[in-house]
């Protein structure tokens, strides 16, 4: 089952108080060392992955009265992942951001500010009639945003266990996540792969 907003809330600061823990004990050869994220080594995946305290004004900024017009997290996913979506077609752009901003990033910097941010998200209730205006969809939720945001987080905190060890999502994250991924093929697709009636690609992988 899929969190609610207090339970993202608290399942994503622990994400990030995580990211937090292992960026403090980052070696200079860990630092530089590649991840299954190409071209991206472990810098270029913390400067992707990274909050900053500066984005909670920009959420609040970006607050509409108005309906959303994406209420649904697997949705928006299924979104920017269609062919021809943004995870596509910004695939190289997004990439080549996080090399560069990986110039400007220390594990030191990187460790402070997803402790900030954990510790900003914890006083923040989520609620989930606001809205927010949101790109290429137009408009969507907070709690869309944050069960997003926690995705990221998880899978990604795989990818830095995978380069150099010595962390792991918690169980309850992981849960949350794979519950939001499998809503995002076809339900019957999905299915008969589950069932084994039908090969892995007719459903996954679900995102790029």
């Amino acid at each position: 089952m899929r969190p609610g907003s207090d339970g993202l809330r608290q399942l994503l600061a622990d994400a990030w108080e995580r990211w937090a823990r292992r960026c403090a004990e980052l070696t200079p050869d860990q630092w530089s060392t590649p991840t299954r994220c190409r071209p991206w080594d472990v810098a270029a995946l913390l400067a992707h992955v990274c909050p900053t305290a500066a984005m909670f004004d920009e959420l609040d900024a970006a607050r509409i009265d108005e309906d959303a017009l994406v209420t649904d997290a697997a949705e928006l996913l299924r979104r920017f992942n269609a062919p021809g979506g943004v995870a596509h077609t910004g695939a190289d752009d997004l990439a080549d951001q996080a090399v560069a901003d990986a110039a400007g990033l220390t594990p030191e910097a990187a460790a402070s500010r997803f402790s900030e941010c954990a510790q900003i998200l914890r006083s923040a209730p989520i609620a989930d009639d606001v809205v927010l205006r949101y790109p290429v969809v137009g408009s969507t939720t907070m709690k869309v945003i944050a069960e997003v945001a926690l995705m990221e987080a998880t899978v990604h905190l795989l990818d830095l266990a995978d380069a150099v060890g010595g962390i792991e999502p918690s169980p309850e994250a992981l849960a949350a996540v794979r519950d939001l991924l499998i809503a995002v093929p076809d339900p019957t697709a999905a299915v008969e792969v589950l069932a084994g009636r039908a090969a892995p690609a007719a459903a996954v992988p679900a995102i790029r």
